[in-house]
C-alpha cells in the first residue's frame, strides 16, 4: 500500500508543474491576440446599445438626442470607443510584430498600412467626440449661446459626424489590404490555418467596394476580419507573432 504522504507529495508536485506550464503559457502571450479577439465584440456591443439613430437628420436627430438616456449614451460611447481602440491597436501591434521577420518591401507595406489605420481610428474618435458635444449642446448648452444657436450647432455636429464615414473605404480598406498582403508574404502559409492572415486583405477589398455600393456587410467584415487571427493565436493554432520565446 502506497503511503498517504507519498500520494500527497506526488499530487502537490504535479499541481505545481501544471501551474508553471499555465503561467508560462500566459506570460508568453503578447497583447496582440487578446485585442484582435476581443476588440470587435466590445465595439459591436457599444454600437448595439447606441441610443441615437444613425439615419436621422434635422429635427428628428435632435429629438432622438434629447430622448436618449445620458447613462446609456456614455456607456455605449465608452464601449464603442474602447472596442475601436482595441481593434486598431491590435492591428497596429500585429503589423509591428510581423515586421520582425518581414523583408524590406513587406515592412514598407506595413508602415503604409499604419497610416491608414491611424486615419480610420481618428475618424471613429471624431464621431464619438462630435456626438458627445452635440449631446451636451442640446441638453445643457453653452451659456454664451441661445437655445436656437445651441441646437443649430448641435445639428451641424450631428450632420458632420454622419458624413465623415466615406473616407473609411479608402483609409481602412487600403490599410487592411496592405496588411493582409504583407502578412501573407511574410508568413508564407504552409498550413491551412495560416491563411487566416489573408482575411484582412479580403476585407480591405470589400471596404473599397463601398465606394460604389453602400454595403454594411463589408463594414462588419472589416470589423471582425482579424478576430480569427487572434482566436487562433490564443488557441495555439497560430504562432503569437509578438510573444516572448520560451
Amino acid at each position: 500500500m502506497i503511503p498517504n504522504h507519498y500520494i500527497l507529495r506526488e499530487g502537490l508536485f504535479r499541481a505545481y508543474n501544471l501551474k508553471r506550464v499555465i503561467s508560462s503559457s500566459t506570460m508568453c502571450k503578447s497583447l496582440t491576440p487578446y485585442m484582435l479577439a476581443l476588440g470587435p465584440v466590445v465595439m459591436m456591443a457599444g454600437f448595439f446599445i447606441w441610443p441615437v439613430g444613425d439615419n436621422e437628420f434635422g429635427q428628428a436627430a435632435l429629438d432622438s438626442l434629447i430622448a436618449a438616456d445620458d447613462n446609456m449614451f456614455y456607456l455605449s460611447g465608452l464601449l464603442a470607443a474602447t472596442g475601436t481602440l482595441m481593434i486598431f491597436g491590435g492591428l497596429f501591434l500585429l503589423s509591428q510584430d510581423l515586421m520582425a521577420n518581414s523583408g524590406k518591401m513587406e515592412r514598407d507595406m506595413l508602415m503604409m498600412s499604419r497610416i491608414g489605420f491611424m486615419f480610420a481610428f481618428t475618424v471613429f474618435y471624431l464621431f464619438f467626440a462630435m456626438s458627445l458635444e452635440a449631446n451636451f449642446l442640446v441638453k445643457e448648452g453653452d451659456d454664451h449661446l441661445t437655445d436656437e444657436e445651441n441646437n443649430a450647432l448641435a445639428l451641424d455636429l450631428i450632420n458632420l459626424s454622419n458624413h465623415i464615414w466615406y473616407s473609411l473605404p479608402i483609409a481602412w480598406g487600403t490599410a487592411l489590404l496592405l496588411l493582409g498582403v504583407s502578412a501573407v508574404r511574410t508568413v508564407a502559409p504552409k498550413e491551412p490555418m495560416e491563411w487566416a492572415y489573408a482575411l484582412p486583405a479580403v476585407a480591405g477589398l470589400g471596404m473599397i467596394t463601398m465606394l460604389w455600393h453602400d454595403n454594411d456587410a463589408a463594414f462588419f467584415f472589416a470589423m471582425f476580419c482579424a478576430m480569427p487571427i487572434g482566436i487562433l493565436m490564443l488557441t495555439g493554432h497560430l504562432k503569437d507573432t509578438g510573444a516572448d520565446s520560451d
